[in-house]
């Protein structure tokens, strides 16, 4: 009888110890994952900013038959919303923040539990696009708390989903690139007058994935400026003037800003370039920014050579609409050469 209770003290004791351990176990956790997928990354962002997609890469549903979802009125971008029952409980997902092609913010609760962060970060690289899956929190319900001691830490706990979901969606994004979907409009000569261009500067190797980045950089900051500045849409159209691009040398230089239709002074760390009156060849391509940008550059470099002209730079394209406002289709870029006389 003594030893016995003396077992019954000894199991007391490791129950007790175990209370505090899980009381006292930090609530504070931030585990993320990073992954290479091979495509496209309007594709990747489009994919994960859709919850409808996550019922065919999400990794719990490998685990668990018993999850039935049920969707918001909204399904992509802020505001887009799901919640789901299950074995384990009912659940509720919601995006709160959206950066196209760069971040998404969502909240997740478990049950009546205060919602943990999950974040997503997107970047464009020559083999595709680098996703980087993330859930934090500052601090976690006790039951949380339970589940990552016992399973060896709040790494374990998440790490191993945040992996097997990035590996599903590398899987799916990469079997469902869509076909580019573009344009090209009938290449045409003009007499265009003289223009004021003011832009960011850059020199580089040519890099697409670099370029990308700079864009994504550099045009949002342009046109805070022109409308801290009282101008509006038509007042400056979005554009980039080449001033080089050599393939032999990988060299490039450039500049990312506004064609102006209104006077502007260059922000700092902006030039000012002026647009040479004169002829040009020009064509209209209309689709997704980097959709055919390649075959109407090489449509017009085809005419220039069946009608015997020599292109001179700069050269320039306009992005003469809004992407939020149009469908991907009608996203229309035009494109300058201009020719010697």
């Amino acid at each position: 009888m003594k030893y016995l209770k003396l077992f019954f003290l000894f199991l007391l004791l490791v129950l007790i110890a175990g209370v505090i351990y899980v009381f006292t176990y930090s609530g504070k956790y931030d585990i993320a994952r990073t992954k290479i997928i091979k495509a496209p990354i309007s594709h990747v962002f489009n994919t994960v900013n859709d919850l409808k997609t996550w019922e065919k890469w999400g990794p719990w549903h490998d685990t668990d038959s018993t999850i039935v979802v049920t969707y918001g009125d909204k399904t992509v971008g802020v505001g887009a919303s799901d919640s789901w029952t299950s074995k384990d409980g009912p659940g509720k997902m919601e995006t709160v923040a959206v950066e196209t092609n760069k971040s998404i913010d969502q909240k997740i609760s478990f049950m009546d539990n205060d919602p943990s962060d999950i974040y997503w970060n997107f970047k464009e690289i020559e083999e595709g696009t680098e996703v980087t899956w993330g859930m934090k929190a500052e601090d976690s319900p006790l039951m949380f708390k339970f589940f990552a001691a016992i399973s060896g830490g709040w790494n374990a706990m998440f790490g191993k989903m945040e992996d097997d979901g990035l590996s599903n969606l590398a899987a799916h994004a990469e079997s469902t690139i869509p076909s580019p979907s573009y344009t090209i409009g009938k290449i045409s000569e003009a007499e265009l007058t003289a223009g004021t261009f003011i832009g960011y500067p850059h020199k580089i190797k040519i890099n697409h994935a670099e370029m990308t980045q700079l864009f994504m950089q550099d045009m949002p900051k342009a046109g805070i400026y022109a409308t801290k500045n009282g101008l509006t849409f038509g007042d400056y159209i979005p554009g980039a003037v080449y001033s080089k691009y050599d393939e032999v040398s990988n060299e490039t230089e450039f500049y990312i800003g506004l064609l102006l239709h209104k006077k502007l002074k260059p922000a700092e760390g902006m030039e000012l370039i002026n647009i040479p009156s004169g002829k040009a060849v020009r064509v209209s391509k209309c689709g997704n920014y980097g959709d055919g940008d390649l075959e109407a550059h090489m449509a017009i470099d085809t005419y220039l050579k069946s009608n015997n002209l020599t292109m001179k730079y700069p050269i320039w394209e306009l992005y003469v609409n809004d992407p939020a406002d149009v469908k991907p289709e009608d996203i229309q870029t035009d494109i300058y050469y201009p020719i010697e006389e």
